[in-house]
């Protein structure tokens, strides 16, 4: 239902949405199953062009997969982790501008997701310079890693 209405109207409904979060908060087990791999396709579109209501919703349904992937095979949630990986951009810009309720999801998704770091040194005061090298080296900490120095 939820691809039928993607095609005919080019969002997702808010309404087909939460019934989607009452199945996977009621049936976790459907969590794990194909069908909820091949919804986040749809769930990362609803992010893209939904009004806010509709985006929170697919921000739920997308922090209710990732809340299985511990518990379901390796396969599925690898599979789940890289769809939901399109998200991205999207869940930086929430946390960036999105309404406060969205941060802490958005955040705790993008800390499970595989991809591509890039961080861009807007302002270089105070970063360390070799002599005689024009290479910046700056310290980045990720997660609760120790820090390392990246060129």
């Amino acid at each position: 239902a939820i691809e039928k209405d993607l095609w005919a109207t080019g969002t997702v409904s808010e309404e087909y949405l939460k019934a989607l979060n009452a199945l996977f908060s009621n049936f976790p087990r459907l969590r794990a199953t194909e069908p909820a791999t091949l919804s986040i396709p749809h769930l990362v579109t609803a992010l893209k062009t939904g009004t806010e209501a509709t985006q929170e919703a697919a921000l739920d349904s997308l922090f209710l997969l990732r809340q299985a992937w511990s518990a379901c095979p390796a396969e599925v949630s690898k599979a789940q982790a890289v769809a939901a990986a399109e998200a991205i951009p999207l869940l930086q810009y929430l946390i960036q501008s999105g309404p406060p309720r969205f941060q802490e999801k958005a955040e705790l998704l993008l800390q499970c997701l595989p991809g591509t770091l890039t961080v861009i040194i807007k302002r270089g005061n105070n970063l360390r310079q070799s002599v005689g090298n024009p290479s910046v080296y700056c310290k980045l900490t990720l997660g609760s890693t120790p820090p390392r120095q990246t060129k």
